[in-house]
Parts: structure tokens; sequence; C-alpha cells
């Protein structure tokens, strides 16, 4: 014998299948989800969208984590090898903008193509409409030529120092467009690939040099090098992110016997104005407050430290 909650169940139960026939809810997703309804191509549409962002999220992962260690190993490397993982992080960025883009004109396709939209006239239009942009925007015709030589080419890479017809940074980016450059204040800049007419790139991101003081007599020497020791923690402080070091001041003697109170220096390259003319005036300067005199013919001069050069690493052919 049913109970009497058993009993009130099955009331409700009449109750609502005469309010709410059975299987109602049934018919009424089954015609929300039929594409020819607007609901059912939103449902199309959010769906197709859902399915490309997972897509597009797993792919750029993917890439950007190939990046991070490719940049790891360029940065241990050194030579040939490390110039090897740059340009695998170059071409790894390459293929993630390139499939960024193919991602999304897909995606549009596939939504088009869920509204029952004929993608022939719409396609045809596009390429005429392309031909005639490609006719009015020659400059962006050339940056997208440029670039695509500048990678084939491989000139220069992510993680390379460069001077891109006078601009000088490091690589932060390189597509068929445009370069990205971070100069020595931390700002970007995008180059047009287009415009870049010569490329230096830097083994090594600073240049070496050597001002170099003769003197007349040997007992100014200990007084001039305190003085130079002072200036170059001065050039440090006002210069922290063009000069990258100053080492000890050094004195020697040449062949003639003059005594040279030399002090070596790095700055970044396109910022030898710093040691060239400006650490000249500063100990013209610094001679003059201390009345030390130099040779008659001689002066302050500045040149090339070429026994910091260094020879790039060949590989083994065999």
């Amino acid at each position: 014998m049913p109970n009497e909650t058993e009993q009130l169940a099955d009331k409700a139960v009449d109750v609502a299948e005469k309010i709410v026939p059975a299987g109602f809810w049934q018919e009424v997703l089954g015609e929300f989800l039929k594409p020819e309804t607007v609901a059912g191509k939103a449902a199309s549409i959010i769906l197709i969208l859902l399915v490309a962002a997972g897509i597009y999220w797993l792919l750029m992962a993917g890439f950007a984590r190939a990046c991070r260690r490719l940049e790891q190993s360029a940065a241990a490397a050194t030579g040939p090898a490390r110039t090897r993982q740059q340009r695998a992080v170059t071409a790894v960025s390459l293929v993630a903008n390139i499939t960024r883009w193919v991602i999304v004109l897909l995606t549009g396709i596939w939504i088009l193509g869920a509204l029952n939209v004929n993608l022939l006239p719409i396609l045809t239009g596009i390429g005429f409409l392309g031909a005639a942009v490609a006719f009015g925007a020659q400059s962006l015709v050339r940056d997208l030529v440029s670039g695509l030589f500048l990678l084939l080419e491989g000139q220069y890479a992510v993680g390379d120092y460069v001077n891109l017809s006078g601009n000088f940074g490091l690589v932060e980016q390189i597509g068929l467009r445009t370069t990205v450059l971070r100069d020595l204040d931390n700002q970007l800049h995008h180059i047009p690939n287009g415009t870049i007419t010569k490329v230096t790139v830097y083994e090594e991101p600073y240049v070496n040099y050597i001002a170099e003081v003769p003197l007349t007599t040997p007992k100014d020497t200990e007084h001039l090098r305190k003085a130079l020791e002072e200036l170059s923690a001065e050039l440090q402080a006002e210069y922290p992110l063009h000069i990258t070091g100053i080492e000890p001041v050094q004195v020697d003697k040449d062949r003639r016997g003059i005594t040279l109170v030399r002090l070596p220096l790095t700055v970044f390259p396109t910022q030898d104005w710093i040691a060239t003319e400006h650490l000249v005036a500063r100990i013209q300067l610094l001679l003059s407050d201390l009345e030390v005199q130099v040779p008659t013919g001689l002066g302050v001069r500045v040149y090339p430290d070429i026994r910091q050069l260094t020879t790039s690493e060949t590989e083994d052919p065999g």
C-alpha cells in the first residue's frame, strides 16, 4: 500500500504534466539548436569561438614555452651555438605570429559558413581589394618583402645587439613588417623593415676603449690616479646605461720613458662619444684644475683596446 507521502508525490507529478507536458524541454532545446533559427546560429557561433579559443590558447602556450626554453639555451650558449639558438627563437616567434593570423582568418570563414553566407563573392572581393591595397600601399608591401628576406637570410636574430640604419638596441622581436628594438633608455622602437638599409650586428654588446694621459713629471702620477678614480665614479653615476664598466687606473711607461696613466672603459656601441669626446674634455679640465703638465706635442688620447677584441668561434667541419 503506498503511503501518504507517495500519494502526494504522484498527484504533484500529474499536476506538473498537465501544466508542462512531458518532453517539453527536449522540444525547446531541439528547436533552439536548429541551425535555421537565430538561436541555433548563435549557438553555432559560440561553439566555433570556444573551439577556436581553445586551439589558439594551446598553440600559443606551446610556442611561448618553446621560446622560453630556446631563450634560456641561447643565454647559456656561446659562439655559433648561441647564434643557432637565437635564430630558432626568431623562427618560432614568426611561426607563432603567422599561426595567430591563420586561426583568426579560419575562424572568420567558419563563422560565415555557419551563417550560410556564400563565401565565393567575399573571397573574390577580398582578392580585388588586396590587389588595390597592394598597389596603393607600396610601402607596406616593401616592408613585408624586406622582412621576408631579412628572415630568410638570417641577418640578425632576437637577442642580438644591432644598429639598424642608425638605430642601436637589443632586438626584441622580428616580424614580417617591423623589427622591434629596445634602446639604452629602455624604450621600444618599431622600425619598418623597408626602411632598413644598413645592418650592423655586434658580437659583443660593448666596445672597449683606453683613455691615456702622458705626464711630464712622474711625481704627478699618484695625484692624477686618485682624480681619475673619482672621475670614473662620476661618469658611471651619470651614464649608468651607457657605460658598461670602468677598470682601475693603470700606470705604465712607453719606450721613451714617458709615464702614461691609462683609464680602460667599456661603452655600448654608438655611445663611443662618451669615451672619445666627453671623457677627453673632462680629463683636460681635470688636468687644468690640478695644474698637471703633459709633454709638448702630446696630449690626452682615447683609442680602442684591441687586446679585448675577440674572434668569432668557427665550427669544425669534421
